[in-house]
């Protein structure tokens, strides 16, 4: 048995991203790593360079009184995050999704992944 007989891409619904392997175990990590790191980085993140791909939300600094600069900077953050998000998770087989929890962010969900099968 051939690795190409454990990759299957996902359905065809999911347009640009219908070339990226589902994950399913260790053994496709690696493709399916470098594929969705190049889908992150196609819509502008990457999730190795931290100023980018940051866990956590900004903040403002009189939380009661936000600048606007800084409203924008905590939406677009979490328009970002959950951009991210929803392509890592089109990504997974349902047991690896039931693994990551709801309320981590993109980069958590990430290093969550590569703990377990990196």
């Amino acid at each position: 048995m051939n690795l190409d007989d454990h990759l299957t891409p996902l359905s065809s619904g999911m347009g640009k991203f219908n070339h990226i392997v589902e994950l399913t175990g260790t053994d496709i990590y690696p493709s399916w790593r470098r594929a969705v790191k190049l889908a992150l980085a196609g819509n502008g993140a990457d999730p190795n360079d931290v100023t980018e791909f940051t866990s956590v939300m900004p903040t403002a600094v009189t939380p009661a009184q936000p600048m606007s600069a800084e409203l924008t900077s905590m939406k677009d953050w979490v328009k970002e995050d959950a951009q991210a998000k929803a392509i890592i998770g089109r990504q997974l087989s349902p047991i690896v999704q039931n693994m990551l929890g709801k309320k981590l962010t993109a980069h958590q969900q990430w290093d969550a992944l590569s703990k377990c099968f990196g």
